[in-house]
């Protein structure tokens, strides 16, 4: 019975060589390549049998139909199969981490100028050397076009090709292997946004007022001008002001003794939608009652503005654009949707500039610039190319320093643009503020062997932000509260601060969440998927 059972393996196997060969390569070519970029850890068996289990499913349901449709269900089959175990080994590669829901989210939220700047920024000879050997291996699968197919060997055959399908595919959700599969996150992902963006439309965070419960005035000023700068992966690591070794921001330098600057403020997240969907809104729109800052503004009776050198995204607006469009006056001066290179800041100053001519009295005007956002080397003109050689990195190879030297200049570039701004406001003479944070940081190769960031494989630098205030003598004799320079706080709390910065009040207002008071030292604070910051290296 064995000896026969044997044999009739043997000639299937035998029958269908050169399919199974075909199929086998690229699970095992996926292999090679994850261990070469990823190395050899608990994820790696664990993509291996997700992987597997993937093939047979596929090859499975093929089995169930004949002839053309059997084929065309395999060539199918094959291309996605060489496709998600492309991008698996390149991801793996790139983050030394696994594929996660945020990754897919990030990348709907993106446009072709970012794309663009992204591939780039990380395409490599190990990476074409991938894309090559799997664009082979598809070609050749073309040209031969192998068909693996069974014999009827049972009346009850059809039945095995189903449970063949649903025996990997129940093991795979009993075990999660499933959340090692891009092809499974890819379209899991692509429904949970759909739903994101229905739930943001029910919010109305995009309409200039929502219903505020008890929301009042603590003082009122007749004119003011306020703005809010929100940078972009920016590390306050890289930042001289706070204490790093290159002069990458003399004017903020300069500035220093009269800027409230904080030197512990973390981002919630390691991107910019996770972020500032936490900072902007009350509670993440996590309920009806939620509301933005910018509906804040409009309700206290000030003309706001949303200048943006970062262009809407993708088929639905993004959060971001949602809340930008709650402003009395949006304007976006980035156009590069079709891969081109993106503006330098300094674009946004005339719309600054008109913004601060305007007739109204109280203003509130949001800056929101590309800053440090990567291809660094796009986001400064040659003539901010000024730190070259070897750089401060803590990894001696030359696309450290290189990418090192590149976030160094945009940093410096990004102070410049920073100063034309103080300028404008410094011919001010009634209440103003000046407002900045960034969005989150960047690794750039101090705590790892990487540069950008991704919350598969999160570092401090990449939560780090630069947070400070400038206010002038009329704003600060109205404003009076303390300055706390080493307050540790998360930016997740920061409508409780920008409340308190405007005296606006509400009855979900919580002053201990405010940077102004003085927060515990003690607990961790907690950043996206329950990691902690200062667990982080």
């Amino acid at each position: 019975m064995a000896s026969t059972l044997f044999k009739t393996i043997k000639g299937l196997v035998r029958q269908n060589k050169e399919a199974i060969t075909f199929w086998l390569l690229p699970l095992f070519l996926a292999f090679v390549f994850q261990a070469y970029g990823f190395g050899l850890n608990r994820i790696l068996p664990r993509n291996f049998v997700e992987n597997s289990a993937i093939l047979v499913i596929i090859i499975s349901f093929s089995l169930i139909f004949k002839g053309k449709w059997q084929y065309l269900f395999q060539f199918f089959g094959y291309f996605i199969f060489v496709i998600n175990n492309l991008f698996e080994s390149i991801y793996y590669y790139l983050f030394k981490a696994n594929i996660s829901a945020s990754s897919i989210f990030i990348l709907l939220e993106t446009n072709l100028a970012e794309a663009r700047e992204f591939v780039e920024f990380y395409l490599n000879p190990f990476i074409v050397l991938m894309i090559i050997s799997y664009l082979i291996l598809f070609v050749y699968y073309f040209l031969k076009r192998p068909v693996f197919s069974l014999p009827k060997f049972h009346k009850y055959q059809t039945l095995l090709y189903f449970l063949g399908i649903l025996i990997p595919l129940s093991l795979m959700i009993y075990r999660g292997f499933q959340q090692y599969n891009f092809l499974y996150l890819s379209v899991s992902s692509v429904f949970e946004y759909v739903e994101e963006q229905k739930k943001m439309q029910q919010y109305n965070i995009d309409k200039p007022i929502s219903d505020i419960d008890g929301f009042k005035l603590k003082q009122s000023v007749d004119t003011a001008t306020y703005v809010l700068i929100i940078g972009e992966s920016t590390t306050r690591r890289r930042m001289s002001v706070y204490g790093y070794k290159r002069k990458t921001t003399p004017f903020l330098d300069s500035l220093k003794s009269d800027l409230w600057l904080y030197e512990d403020v973390i981002s919630s997240h390691a991107h910019t939608i996770g972020a500032l969907k936490d900072a902007l809104t009350l509670n993440s729109l996590s309920g009806d009652k939620d509301f933005s800052i910018i509906q804040m503004m409009n309700q206290a009776g000030f003309k706001t503005f949303w200048l943006s050198n970062q262009r809407p995204i993708g088929q639905y607006e993004s959060l971001v654009t949602l809340i930008a469009r709650s402003s009395d006056k949006y304007i976006t001066k980035n156009t590069a949707s079709d891969g081109t290179i993106t503006p330098y800041d300094e674009v946004l100053l005339p719309a600054f500039k008109k913004a601060l001519n305007h007739n109204a009295a109280k203003k509130f005007i949001v800056l929101h610039p590309l800053g440090t956002h990567l291809l660094y080397s796009d986001r400064y003109p040659e003539k901010f190319n000024t730190f070259d050689g070897k750089s401060p990195s803590n990894f001696d190879h030359p696309q450290a320093h290189q990418r090192s030297n590149a976030y160094d200049n945009a940093v410096l570039y990004h102070d410049f643009f920073l100063k034309q701004v103080f300028k404008e406001i410094a011919k001010i003479d009634h209440s103003s503020y000046i407002l900045y944070f960034s969005d989150h940081g960047d690794e750039v190769y101090e705590s790892i062997d990487f540069s950008g960031h991704a919350e598969e494989n999160p570092t401090k630098a990449m939560l780090e932000i630069p947070f400070f205030i400038w206010m002038n003598d009329r704003f600060k004799r109205d404003f009076s509260t303390q300055y706390l320079p080493k307050n540790p706080y998360n930016l997740k709390n920061f409508i409780h601060t920008f409340s308190e910065l405007n005296a606006i009040q509400f009855d979900s207002l919580d002053l201990t969440k405010s940077i102004f008071t003085k927060q515990s030292s003690t607990l961790k604070r907690r950043a996206f998927k329950n990691k902690f910051y200062e667990d982080l290296p």
